[in-house]
């Protein structure tokens, strides 16, 4: 897989300019070309009242403070200046935007920011990183604004293994490991570990294949639940990213609804990669 393009979602907040040098970071290791892109959406006024010429002013402002705001950015980003960049205004919802963006110039990868003061996952991914991360049909990576640098020794994958189906999407993770020498580890919770079907043991083997020339391991763990065995690999193997390839969401909402219910938390210190399965 090669990453040509990749996009940023900027609001200018600590926690985007923090993904934003992690997105410079691995421009820089692949070649790659940022895309920034901010967002804001408004509200257009009832036919029957006469706000065309205050939403007009409205746009122009706009315009002028994220023109002045964007040259303020690349000011402060030095880094910025040696990378191919460009960017982007969208009166539009921020995933609309998105995913335009992705569609018109063939963004290979999504990287955007979260806020680190968060205590459970339902803060965690907010509601705007979910939109983004069920439209996206690239991977998205989340990046913690506690996590000031990016790379990734360990990189972590939690799969349904019968349900994972494209291989080819995981090359992602091949990518970063050659980026960063990284050992990929596989895994799949389960409550019962020694009770896996055939399936399950064939798609193990094939995953085994598939990483076979690099620093990777396949293995299945117990755990009453999902989110409590993704927790605890996490923390036991001291992941450096951990990455979900959600199954119609299935997964994805495995590990983020049902816990947002229980206000389980999450080390926010880890990035967090979603790769489609598409």
């Amino acid at each position: 897989m090669e990453i040509k393009n990749i996009l940023v979602p900027v609001d200018f907040s600590d926690c985007s300019k923090n993904a934003l040098k992690v997105a410079i970071d691995l421009a820089q290791k692949c070649g790659a070309k940022i895309h920034m892109v901010n967002s804001i959406h408004i509200h257009s006024p009832h036919p029957d009242i006469s706000g065309g010429n205050l939403i007009n002013s409205l746009l122009t402002d706009y315009e002028d403070q994220i023109q002045a705001s964007f040259n303020e950015l690349e000011s402060d980003l030095i880094e910025l200046k040696n990378i191919p960049h460009e960017s982007d205004r969208f009166i539009a919802y921020l995933v609309d935007a998105i995913f335009s963006e992705t569609q018109r110039k063939d963004i290979d990868l999504i990287v955007m920011g979260t806020r680190s003061d968060h205590s459970n996952i339902e803060k965690f991914v907010g509601s705007n990183t979910t939109d983004i991360i069920r439209s996206a049909k690239v991977p998205v990576l989340v990046i913690p604004e506690s996590a000031k640098t990016f790379g990734p020794q360990k990189i972590g994958l939690a799969s349904d293994f019968e349900g994972l189906v494209n291989f080819k999407n995981l090359e992602i993770l091949t990518k970063l490991s050659d980026l960063y020498n990284s050992e990929i580890l596989i895994f799949h919770v389960a409550q019962d570990p020694t009770d896996v079907t055939v399936a399950t043991q064939k798609k193990m083997k094939e995953l085994h294949e598939k990483f076979l020339n690099h620093k990777a391991s396949v293995r299945t763990i117990e755990a009453d639940t999902v989110i409590n065995g993704v927790k605890m690999f996490t923390s036991s193997h001291k992941l450096d990213l951990l990455s979900v390839v959600p199954k119609e969401h299935n997964f994805f909402e495995k590990l983020f609804k049902k816990s947002i219910s229980k206000t389980i938390a999450l080390n926010p210190s880890v990035p967090l990669l979603t790769i489609p399965q598409f």
